[in-house]
């Protein structure tokens, strides 16, 4: 039976007033005043308790996400899943957060001294998540900001408002049963004016971002002197060795390129063959992808579902016949039905070509024979991004290599791009971002240190 939403969902707040938005920086500031004085066990509290109202809603959640954003349900019960286990790993991390003693008595000159590196909140912080992860991305700036004693201004994504607002909710019925302050998370609407001015507000201490490299390298520009924590696009690579089992690494591979229509920034996008294992890869990995369900996302089956909008299903249906008409050539191509665009393999594409020099963020895969292992990571390591890079081989030197030649935020051995524990750092470098995710380390980004010095009393 399909779970009911609740009755008095309000969305009043997506159309809210520009003198709403005047007054969210002023109420994240008392909030933040009263929240950054409270105590790592009133903040685990806070986490533990919202951990708790997610139960209830976790069904509900997953199926408006799928409704607004497309996502195959099974996807979205897994991203839910996940949101969870942030929370839980950032509830565990706020135990032992905040303190590093360092050890002065062991430093010539320092007898009688003591210290200790601490880390204290920001300020209030400006969260700005997109639409292809709306829940757990989410989480892993709320839980974080919240957990150090930062207050938070959430900007969801435009794309998925009840999924936000169910979000939202569950946490304010948290926080009512904690009587933390008010305001402490507030949700701000999707007019990206208005969010700009209120990134620029000087009572905003951070601004968080994750979503396009064009919107982050704006941002940038903007928030000249502001602490911007960006996580952005990626075109990820991954290197395929001779030694393999072409079919063992195909069926990797395949949901890494095309799962929940290829939304991912982590996503295998270029893939690079050396030529002793082409023949053998090439039509393992075409029947890998094709043999992953395409189709209705509230189907339990279902790995491929619609893109975002039919808008961005027609502009990439474009660029595979641009790319055709260059000369590529397409090893799986199916019919564009609205904003269903069935997975496409390519082969034979320039370096020079968007699909390989851009984001994708589809179900759009390029394959590339390569004469040596070697070649394979110098063309992987060629590009501007810097997000999620994988190789596969079965000689460790090799992959000892592929570590210090493939500059990335992660690199994956023998393994896919798009493999993540949320516990564990996620960031990118260059063009990707500047930042690690994952609870313990978003918390160093919503901080500043101080050493506190205490030397013998005089």
């Amino acid at each position: 039976m399909e779970p009911e939403l609740p009755a008095d969902l309000d969305l009043g707040w997506w159309a809210m007033s520009a003198e709403g938005w005047e007054g969210l920086a002023e109420h994240a500031l008392q909030a933040f005043g009263a929240w950054s004085d409270a105590s790592r066990l009133v903040r685990r509290r806070l986490l533990e308790v919202w951990l708790e109202e997610l139960g209830p809603v976790r069904e509900v959640l997953a199926q408006e996400m799928t409704r607004e954003t497309g996502k195959p349900i099974t996807l979205a019960r897994g991203e839910v899943g996940r949101a969870e286990a942030t929370l839980k790993a950032t509830i565990e991390a706020v135990a032992s957060f905040g303190a590093e003693s360092v050890p002065y008595d062991l430093m010539a000159g320092a007898d009688g001294c003591r210290a200790t590196l601490c880390r204290f909140p920001l300020g209030p912080v400006l969260a700005i998540t997109p639409f292809n992860f709306p829940v757990n991305l989410a989480m892993h700036k709320l839980a974080p900001a919240l957990g150090v004693g930062c207050s938070v201004i959430w900007k969801p994504c435009p794309q998925a408002p009840r999924t936000s607002q169910l979000l939202w909710e569950s946490f304010e019925v948290a926080r009512s049963r904690v009587a933390a302050p008010g305001h402490l998370l507030q949700l701000a609407d999707s007019d990206p004016e208005k969010a700009e001015a209120l990134a620029r507000d000087a009572r905003i201490a951070a601004v968080s971002f994750t979503g396009s490299e064009r919107v982050g390298r704006h941002l940038e520009q903007v928030l000249a002197g502001k602490r911007l924590l960006l996580e952005l696009g990626g075109n990820g690579a991954v290197v395929v060795d001779e030694d393999v089992d072409a079919a063992a690494v195909a069926a990797h591979l395949a949901p890494a390129a095309v799962a929940g229509a290829g939304q991912s920034c982590s996503k295998a996008q270029r893939i690079y063959v050396h030529q002793g294992l082409w023949e053998a890869f090439v039509p393992a990995f075409v029947n890998a992808v094709k043999a992953l369900p395409v189709g209705d996302p509230m189907d339990p089956a279902t790995v491929v579902g619609p893109l975002i909008d039919e808008t961005t299903a027609i502009r990439m249906d474009a660029n595979l016949d641009r790319a055709a008409a260059a000369g590529s050539e397409i090893l799986l191509r199916g019919v564009r039905q609205g904003a269903l665009l069935p997975p496409a393999i390519l082969t034979g594409v320039a370096e020079s070509d968007p699909l390989q020099r851009e984001e994708a963020f589809a179900p759009v895969t390029v394959l590339t024979r390569v004469g040596t292992f070697e070649e394979g990571l110098d063309r992987a390591a060629a590009t501007r991004f810097g997000l999620r890079a994988s190789a596969y081989s079965r000689d460790q030197r090799r992959l000892r290599l592929a570590e210090s030649k493939l500059r990335a935020g992660g690199v994956l051995l023998n393994l896919p791009p798009t493999f993540r524990l949320d516990a564990a750092p996620f960031g990118g470098v260059r063009a990707s971002g500047n930042v690690f995710e994952g609870p313990r380390w978003a918390m160093e980004g919503f901080t500043e240190g101080r050493l506190i010095v205490e030397g013998p009393a005089l």
